[in-house]
């Protein structure tokens, strides 16, 4: 019965599918200024112009204006996004006890408070699977240019020169997010898993170039130097390698072989030294392994001490050492937002996991090369195949990369998180929307399925035939989609 019901409700949001095109131009452009920062890339000729802000602006009102015109309520709830809430909630409450309430106002304002805003944008937005490939496309080949530079500047000897507790190291073409180099290495591995999908759901030069940029993320990771972004990779390795071995043993050989040869040709001098100091601090020369572990010492007792009632958000640095971040997620969430606060964020990470591994289930047999999408190979569920797997190795890259970096606040998160719900709620459209031609509805009846995916009726509907129909042939068995 349950799933009889659905019918109705999936028709009327399959029709609603590609609406509000301004605002999801809006959202793309907004992306791709993101990753240009086109302030620091044109300084002479934009200076500080707020053309990010604009965008966000304007895409925001565009969407809440085709909202209400369309009479259709703001936002969807998924668990992710609640939990999102959340976090904003409790950063917003400790604002009045926190040691320095204005770093609070301003971690919320200048960043958090965007990344909300862009998150569900993105749940509402990508409502097809043309719009969440264009998407990863897009963050994708952006993430390659970025990589690109940092792979140039490493072949220069163009280094960043910092304090003795990080040594001299690459740092990112633009600045924000992307200077850092363990930030710009947790950004890239995150794209990693994501161009693999794209280049196993394209044919052709686009396949090619897809594996390329798969490539060449992986070695500007390496050349970061950043030991946690190393364990993401080898993370995006491992899990790739696993899951893809179940459906194409030949592939992941060729995989595995692959990515040893690309961190084999990638690996610069030294790089082994500091990546042993992961498990030996003491064979650290610039002493930041040793550093890392004193600050994951002061982070806990702070978290330990703080567990009901955090410090406030953005406000460790005043407790740590130096005014230095944990250089670790889940830490110092926990010290700034109380336990409160670490559930949420272990909650918004973790949920989307089972519904992507669900998807992975339901669609590992999907035959692989038939066509839906012209240029492009496989059917929407062998597209639904990749896109559940890489954005499951995506997140599990990040809460790897989670342990090394202060990381919780930024974007890294929230675009894999979004594609994940997005994708949950595009595959169980279709699921849904599937079994309308699985009842065996009488020829009479499905010329008014037709009528009701037009328009709507109030009190008895033109559709309730049809589904007292799917009512009684469907029973209350639930279905394959209940997840």
């Amino acid at each position: 019965m349950e799933n009889a019901i659905h019918i109705e409700d999936t028709a009327d949001s399959r029709a609603a599918q590609g609406r509000h095109r301004l605002a999801f131009g809006g959202l793309f452009l907004f992306t791709l200024l993101l990753y240009a920062r086109p302030n620091e890339a044109f300084p002479g000729l934009l200076g500080d112009f707020p053309i990010v802000k604009i965008v966000a602006v304007f895409t925001l009102f565009t969407y809440i204006a085709s909202k209400i015109a369309a009479g259709e309520k703001l936002t969807v709830w998924p668990v992710e996004f609640k939990m999102l809430v959340m976090l904003t909630a409790l950063g917003l409450v400790l604002i009045p006890i926190a040691q320095s309430p204005q770093d609070s106002i301003d971690l919320l304002t200048e960043l958090f408070l965007k990344v909300v805003t862009i998150f569900m944008l993105m749940i509402n937005l990508l409502d097809s699977r043309e719009r969440l490939r264009s998407m990863m496309k897009l963050v994708v080949i952006a993430g390659t240019v970025l990589a690109f530079f940092a792979i140039s500047n490493f072949v220069a000897g163009k280094f960043q020169v910092a304090d003795k507790h990080v040594g001299i190291r690459i740092a990112g073409v633009v600045g924000g997010i992307f200077e850092n180099p363990n930030d710009l290495a947790t950004s890239l591995c995150l794209l990693v898993p994501m161009a693999v999908a794209l280049a196993l759901t394209s044919v052709g030069l686009a396949r090619i170039g897809y594996s390329a940029c798969a490539a060449m993320l992986s070695i500007a990771v390496v050349l970061t130097f950043s030991r946690g972004g190393f364990l993401g990779l080898a993370s995006v390795a491992g899990v790739l390698l696993w899951k893809l071995a179940r459906r194409n043993r030949a592939l992941s050989a060729f995989g595995l072989i692959a990515t040893l040869g690309v961190f084999l040709a990638a690996m610069p001098t030294g790089y082994s030294n500091r990546i042993t100091s992961i498990f030996d601090s003491e064979s650290d020369p610039t002493g930041s392994s040793q550093a890392r572990i004193e600050l994951l010492n002061r982070a806990a007792a702070v978290a330990s001490g703080h567990i009901v009632v955090g410090v406030g958000m953005g406000n460790f640095h005043t407790y740590s050492i130096r005014e230095q971040r944990a250089h670790n997620s889940f830490l110092e969430i926990s010290a700034e937002l109380g336990v409160a606060g670490l559930i949420a964020y272990l909650v918004m990470i973790f949920a989307p996991l089972r519904s992507l591994r669900q998807i992975e289930r339901e669609t590992i047999g999907t035959p692989r090369h038939s066509h839906s999408i012209v240029g492009e190979r496989g059917s929407n569920g062998n597209h639904d195949y990749y896109f559940s797997v890489a954005l499951q190795t995506s997140l599990i890259a990040y809460i790897v990369c989670s342990f090394f970096g202060s990381i919780q606040y930024l974007w890294f998160l929230y675009y894999p998180l979004a594609y994940a719900v997005a994708l949950r709620a595009i595959h169980r459209a279709d699921s849904l929307g599937g079994q309308e031609t699985v009842p065996q509805v009488s020829p009479v009846l499905r010329p008014l399925a037709t009528e009701g995916v037009l328009w709507k009726s109030r009190g008895t509907s033109l559709r309730r035939p049809m589904i007292e129909a799917a009512k009684t042939s469907a029973g209350d068995s639930g279905g394959p989609n209940g997840y």
